[in-house]
């Protein structure tokens, strides 16, 4: 790839997503359904593409960006995590909820997968697993995780990610804004009683003066360097150390040479932020700033993804995908409901609806639940999905890890996600046992 064809292909993607947004503008149901312009941009390349009317030509490297673009956006996880001790006691449940269902998505999509085998073979190998990274972390983690499989020779395993992830984030604002009005009529919300009314924008276009807020913060004077040259400076230096790292591993552990690249920024960050901490250097990161470039490789990677993933392998194998959706996000939402109403917590239904959300589509998907029902941002829900994520970071190491382990022994992954299922109930019963009947 030239400079001059990667010009092109930014071109290409640029337009696609410019007409994404108008699209979404245009169309008000795509607003109340959070789809974000990126995944419409991506259906908008794959329909003008060559493989339905031809107007276009999707250049072949968009298939190739995934790759790279996740070894940025995972490098970002690490930086600015922080939580005390008070805020894990008060969101404990939320936090062992999310365990819990990372662990049952995984067995339930892997059940999935060897129960669709005997009538649709042919499936991309580990196919199942991507449920889990589809419905937590809608299409970047579903596209980080075919990618490990593609590259393992699981073939249109991206594609398959791709319409998991598009049906989970349906699922979580159709089905979800349903349990929210049957919420509300049952007198659970704390905050409101009529959830459909929001301002236009909430749901896109421009904001008002009083809501726009800066991308960023300038941390280094212009004069000096370019302040986004130098947060993405910090980025690919985390990203040059674990690569490092991993080179020298490598000379005396052969068989991490199979490593997911992906982790390699992740690693390095993990050493270099606590090092900034010690030394009071941390200041020099905009986390704000990093989100953006995250949020834009996201965007990048949603789009291109859905615009060059095969067709052919979704028409193929639409039944299995639809029992996938349906069956892991209705599980889903009945335990949500269940287990935040036994605990009976304050604000129980407004994490139920924050949990819902994530984890069927995405984090914005289960803000946006949470804002038809607490439009002045009062609840503790947002404040408990941030507590939750400081916990668990670490399950970002796994996506690399366990799209692999499902290739190599299905048993072991079971095994992995019975932990997970496991170690929550356990703990769910230290905590909650003795709590409301």
């Amino acid at each position: 790839m030239t400079l001059a064809s990667l010009f092109q292909d930014i071109m290409v993607m640029s337009l696609l997503l410019l007409g994404g947004f108008l699209i979404r503008a245009i169309c008000k149901p795509l607003q109340k359904l959070f789809l974000p312009s990126s995944v419409i941009a991506g259906v908008l390349g794959l329909v003008l593409g060559q493989q339905v009317l031809g107007l276009i030509t999707i250049p072949e490297s968009f298939s190739s960006f995934n790759g790279v673009l996740m070894r940025v956006i995972m490098t970002c996880v690490v930086f600015g995590i922080s939580v005390t001790a008070t805020q894990m006691k008060n969101h404990m449940d939320y936090t062992l909820a999310n365990i819990f269902l990372y662990g049952t998505q995984m067995i339930i999509g892997v059940l999935i997968a060897l129960v669709c085998a005997s009538f649709a073979p042919g499936m991309p190998a580990g196919w199942g697993i991507l449920g889990t990274f589809a419905y937590f972390g809608s299409h970047g983690s579903a596209g980080a995780a075919a990618a490990v499989l593609e590259e393992l020779g699981s073939e249109g395993a991206v594609g398959i990610g791709m319409v998991l992830a598009t049906g989970g984030l349906i699922w979580s604002m159709v089905i979800g804004m349903a349990v929210v009005n049957w919420g509300v009529r049952k007198g659970y919300a704390t905050f409101v009683k009529n959830p459909e009314k929001q301002p236009p924008s909430f749901y896109g276009g421009l904001l008002p003066n009083d809501e726009r807020e800066a991308i960023g913060f300038v941390r280094t004077t212009p004069i000096s360097i370019n302040p986004i040259a130098f947060q993405l400076a910090m980025l690919m230096g985390c990203y040059a150390l674990g690569y490092g790292i991993f080179k020298i591993l490598i000379m005396f552990i052969p068989v991490l040479a199979k490593v997911n690249a992906m982790l390699y920024g992740m690693i390095g960050a993990l050493i270099v932020w606590p090092i900034m901490i010690k030394t009071k250097t941390s200041e020099y990161v905009d986390k704000k700033t990093l989100n953006n470039i995250s949020g834009f490789c996201l965007d990048v990677l949603i789009t291109t993804s859905i615009a060059s993933m095969s067709l052919d392998v979704i028409a193929k194998y639409w039944l299995p995908l639809l029992i996938h959706v349906v069956v892991s996000c209705a599980f889903t939402t009945v335990f949500v409901v269940w287990f935040f109403r036994k605990v009976g917590n304050p604000e129980w239904f407004e994490k139920a609806m924050m949990v819902l959300g994530t984890c069927t589509g995405s984090s914005p998907n289960g803000l946006a639940l949470v804002r038809a029902i607490d439009p002045d941002s009062l609840s503790c829900a947002p404040q408990a999905h941030g507590v939750y994520n400081a916990l668990f970071w670490w399950n970002n190491l796994l996506t690399p890890i366990l799209p692999a382990l499902c290739i190599a022994s299905v048993t072991s992954l079971l095994g992995v996600a019975s932990l997970f299922v496991i170690g929550s109930v356990i703990l769910m019963f230290v905590f909650f046992g003795r709590k409301k009947k």
